[in-house]
Formats: structure tokens, C-alpha cells, sequence
């Protein structure tokens, strides 16, 4: 690939994972926890994750239909929506609050759903603590980011055009930023009314903490880490949004590329909805997420008796 072509993939690459901040302020001071944690519901407990830029409202509906049954946690992480930001690293610094989140609260292998970058997340928490998750739910995600624009890119041939996105990223202006955002949510959002809700988030959101975030998951490679994970994974992924650009068996192959690490996956592409499935077709979104808490817990039922 063409020294230009890639570059212009990662100056891309917030298009794929939600979308990005219009506000000039940035939040110094840090939070005593690295994420605000919304907490509801009883049962087996289900941690969600929200994708970049996004607020952990985004999980409202679903959760609404899932507290009479299950103990919800949903997260919303430093910088993001109005979040006190921290120092970076981002998502090393995520990745361990989750786990002693888990730990300190004394949850019984919760399962874990993220969206976008919480669905990186999501894989690098359950690969790193395996032991403390039991289920992973990926809502359009994959383990490198890079490698969903251009198959043969690596962590190392990635990096000069990361370091070149995140110098770009840094000198957009407000307006620059504000064009940005909605690009991204016209492409990855259907209704007009959850973009304006989307684009609020970003409003709120800390801009060196969403270009940091998209250069570390531009520099880190989860694929060889996916043999760690223990627990049952489905990944939903969407493909509408690149209809007439790329084929659906394309996008598909490109997923289950990404995951052939974790051969017990289950990974299945959505033909309707958008980025934001959970907003898209929150029915059918809200049907595969239960028929797989549903399988996972009586899994873990007979796990435990043996």
C-alpha cells in the first residue's frame, strides 16, 4: 500500500470507530476512577462498554429491557462525554481500572458488551484477566484497527502513519472537528435525532483524549493476545455502511480473519443496521444479545456444578 493510501486510512480511521470530538476544552483534572459507572438491576451481572466519544446513555434501551433480569454496569470512561479525562496511556490504563473494577466489586465472571472501542476493550480485558470474565459480547469491533482498512497492516507498519494522524489530529480546528463529527454520524447512525444525541457527546468529549485513543488502537495489535481468551465470544459486526464499495463477503472474510486467533467465536454480520446497532435495530440488536446471555449463563450454570 502506497505511503498516501495509508495515510489516508488512518486519517479515516475515526469513521469507523464513532465519532469525533468538536470541542476545543480540554478536562485536566482526573477522575478519582478512570470511568463513571451507572449501576442497575439485579442477576448475573453484564458490564457494558460504549464505543469512542460516546456516553454510556447509549445503552439505555437496552439496559431498560435488561435490568428486571440482570445486574447492568455501564461504564462511561475518561474524556468521553463529559468525563474528567487522565493522563495517557488510554487504553492500557481502561484495561486495568476494568479488571480491578470487577475485582473491587466483587462480580462473579460478568459478561462483558462493547461497542466499537469498548469492544477493544472488551478483548483486551478478557485476554488479560481471563479468569475474571465470563462472556464477551463485540458490537462492531475487531482486535486491530488498522488491518480492518488495509489486511497486511502491522503494529510496526502502522506507526509512522498513526504518529502522522495523531500530529494532523492535534492541529484541526474546532470547525475542522465540527465537519468532521458529522460525516461520521450521517455515515453510522440512521436517525437524524440520535446523531444531534451523538454529536452532543462529542461536543462534551476531550479532543487529545479521542486522538489518543484512535493512535493507540492504531499502534496495538490484539490479534495474537485472542488465544487467551477463555470465555464465550460473539461479535456482531455491520457492513451496510460501505454497500456498493466493498461486498458484504469482503467485510465478512475481514472479520473472521481478524478472529481466527479465537476459533470458538461466534461472529455473524448484520444486513441493516449501521455502526450504532444498538440504535440502528434496537429489536434485533436487543434479540442476539439475549439469546447470548441466555446461553452463556447456562453454560456457566453447569460450569460451576461440575
Amino acid at each position: 500500500m502506497s505511503r498516501a493510501l495509508l495515510l489516508a486510512a488512518f486519517v479515516a480511521v475515526p469513521l469507523l470507530f464513532g465519532c469525533a470530538t468538536t470541542s476545543s476544552a480540554s478536562n485536566a483534572a482526573a477522575p478519582t476512577a478512570p470511568f463513571a459507572v451507572k449501576r442497575s438491576g439485579k442477576g448475573q451481572p453484564v458490564l457494558f462498554i460504549p464505543g469512542l466519544a460516546s456516553s454510556g446513555e447509549v445503552w439505555d434501551e437496552t439496559v431498560a429491557k435488561l435490568q428486571s433480569q440482570y445486574d447492568c454496569h455501564v461504564f462511561t470512561l475518561a474524556g468521553f462525554a463529559g468525563q474528567p479525562s487522565v493522563p495517557a496511556p488510554f487504553m492500557p490504563t481502561m484495561r486495568r481500572a476494568l479488571a480491578e473494577y470487577i475485582r473491587s466489586q466483587g462480580l462473579k465472571k460478568p459478561i462483558v458488551v462493547g461497542h466499537s472501542l469498548g469492544g477493544v476493550l472488551a478483548l483486551g480485558l478478557a485476554s488479560d484477566a481471563p479468569d475474571l470474565v465470563g462472556g464477551v459480547f463485540i458490537v462492531d469491533s475487531v482486535p486491530f484497527l488498522p488491518a480492518l482498512l488495509y489486511p497486511g497492516a502491522t503494529a510496526e507498519s502502522s506507526k509512522p502513519f498513526a504518529d502522522q494522524y495523531r500530529t494532523q489530529a492535534r492541529m484541526q480546528t474546532v470547525e475542522q472537528r465540527n465537519a468532521s463529527s458529522r460525516q461520521v454520524l450521517q455515515i453510522y447512525i440512521s436517525d437524524e435525532a440520535r446523531r444531534e444525541v451523538a454529536a452532543r457527546w462529542g461536543a462534551d468529549s476531550d479532543p487529545e483524549t479521542v486522538t489518543q485513543a484512535v493512535y493507540e488502537m492504531s499502534i496495538t495489535d490484539l490479534r495474537p493476545e485472542l488465544s487467551r481468551i477463555t470465555a464465550p465470544t460473539q461479535v456482531l459486526g455491520s457492513w451496510i455502511a460501505l454497500q456498493g464499495r466493498v461486498p458484504r463477503e469482503a467485510v465478512e472474510a475481514n472479520y473472521r480473519g481478524q478472529y481466527q486467533n479465537l476459533p470458538s467465536v461466534r461472529l455473524s454480520m448484520h444486513d441493516t443496521a449501521r455502526h450504532f446497532i444498538m440504535w440502528d435495530d434496537p429489536q434485533g440488536f436487543l434479540a442476539t444479545l439475549e439469546s447470548f446471555l441466555k446461553t452463556t449463563a447456562a453454560s456457566a450454570s453447569v460450569e460451576s456444578q461440575r
